[in-house]
């Protein structure tokens, strides 16, 4: 229902920057059936690796880039045994040896200084720390793409792999970024400091954005160990906000609030104006699942305030979401369907989930306010929508959308007094999903109205039953928060 919960526009926001519209190869089903399992081992902590490849990790990092067997490199010029002794760094090679090997595996004899290559790995890096134009990252990957220059150094060539696998993210090529996460995960022992902690850290945004928050937290936490002790104040503040996001995503709220707050204080000095007001809307979530209403409006509305300064309009959307939904949560239903209409002046066009959510939540204020024609001319924009799109439940879409068509059809047939088709997709479909994502305010809300249904029909016993089901869910979301 709400960016509290798992949604497209807040991952998008939250993690990429809202620049990605995600696609694999295959259908969207993927998303769901994904879940990388490769990557699911924690690998143990290495405070303090490499600073630089020496002569042994070198050829053996060309090896199995070839692919090579350590028995095919080693075959003529010496035995196997003794490469795996070099490999491992237990001896150095005799230069004869060293020179035969170099010229088998078409290397150089000793790295080359490659001053261009760091720079263009740099500046390829830094687009994609806080990327604000998704066209333009992609005009720069193409600039460098296959530059000669990123491939005659290993630290350079490994440095830009690994970005790469953050550029696929933000450009919503998951099909590639899996490839190169397992690509890379061939190479971990070849990584310095801060190339492991950036996999690692790359590797969290996978998970985040395949909505496997509990494996992107865990890995965003081993990222934050590793870390290397420079790291910039910028890298420092990504990685917080990763972790402070992907806390409240797993209602981790005391964590969300440290790490967020944490974040909020580094974009504040470094002046991260879209960032600052990321922050202030995760704050906003994390105060009002503390019960902390006051200052939760507070968040938003600074959010909303710098937010306004930027043009960048789903941010505006997501900030007048939030401030809407915060009001709907505590019963001021006018003022929510104030803002959850100003919310929808600045949702792009192909974002139908987040309009259709939209929708819900001023349908349901509405519903609350005992205005039952505006709840149908709201219903009758969202049914418009969806015709114009020619979408239905079995739609190749994701599952974001479902999850809003659902629960928008729902309230149709709520409004058109169609109960056994509101009864029916309610329990067979929008039940067990808000039950699967833990939306227990919306598991609450709409065990209520089948509890009303029945009551309506003199089903008296199970109206009970669904007013008690309600009850269950909103004390879960007491619990939780």
């Amino acid at each position: 229902m709400s960016y509290v919960k798992s949604q497209v526009v807040e991952a998008d926001i939250i993690v990429l920057n809202n620049l990605s519209t995600f696609y694999f190869s295959e259908t969207p089903a993927k998303l769901e059936k994904n879940s990388p399992t490769w990557m699911t081992d924690i690998l143990p902590i290495q405070m303090e690796r490499r600073e630089s490849m020496n002569t042994g990790l070198r050829l053996k990092y060309h090896r199995l880039k070839k692919r090579v067997s350590l028995e095919e490199t080693a075959s003529g010029i010496l035995s196997s045994r003794e490469l795996k002794k070099i490999e491992s760094g237990l001896k150095e090679p005799a230069l004869r040896d060293l020179e035969a090997l170099c010229k088998k595996l078409e290397i150089s004899l000793a790295p080359k200084e490659n001053p261009i290559g760091q720079v263009l790995v740099k500046n390829f890096k830094t687009s994609l720390l806080h990327p604000q134009n998704k066209g333009k990252i992609m005009e720069q990957y193409a600039d460098i793409h296959d530059h000669p220059l990123l491939f005659v150094n290993e630290d350079i060539e490994l440095e830009y792999n690994i970005q790469q696998i953050r550029y696929f993210i933000i450009t919503g090529d998951l099909d590639s970024a899996e490839e190169k996460l397992k690509e890379m995960e061939r190479f971990k022992e070849f990584m310095n400091q801060e190339q492991f902690y950036l996999f690692h850290k790359y590797k969290g945004n996978y998970h985040y954005i395949l909505n496997d928050f509990e494996t992107a937290l865990k890995t965003y936490q081993m990222a934050e160990k590793i870390a290397p002790n420079g790291s910039s104040s910028s890298e420092k503040g990504d990685l917080f906000y990763s972790i402070g996001i992907t806390a409240t995503q797993c209602w981790e709220t005391e964590l969300a609030f440290q790490y967020t707050e944490m974040a909020l204080k580094i974009y504040q000095q470094e002046f991260i104006p879209k960032r600052i007001v990321e922050c202030h809307i995760n704050m906003g979530i994390t105060h009002n699942r503390l019960g902390n209403y006051k200052i939760s409006i507070e968040h938003y509305q600074n959010a909303s305030t710098i937010g306004r300064k930027l043009e960048i309009e789903i941010l505006k959307f997501t900030t007048e979401y939030n401030l809407g939904y915060n009001y709907f949560l505590n019963q001021q239903y006018e003022l929510a369907k104030e803002h959850m209409e100003t919310a929808l002046t600045f949702i792009p066009p192909e974002y139908i989930a987040d309009s259709l959510l939209s929708y819900c939540l001023i349908i349901m204020s509405d519903l609350e306010l005992d205005n039952m024609e505006s709840a149908k001319k709201w219903g009758e924009k969202g049914v418009t929508l969806i015709k114009s799109k020619n979408l239905n439940l079995d739609s190749p879409t994701n599952q974001t959308f479902k999850e809003s068509y659902i629960q928008f059809m729902c309230l149709i047939h709520l409004l058109n007094n169609n109960f056994k088709e509101f009864e029916d997709l309610t329990q067979l479909y929008l039940i067990p999903s808000l039950e699967t994502h833990k939306n227990f305010y919306e598991l609450g809300y709409f065990y209520s109205q089948l509890g009303n249904v029945y009551y309506k029909q003199a089903l008296y016993e199970k109206s009970a039953e669904y007013y008690r089901n309600s009850q269950r869910a909103y004390k879960n979301l007491i619990r939780k928060s």
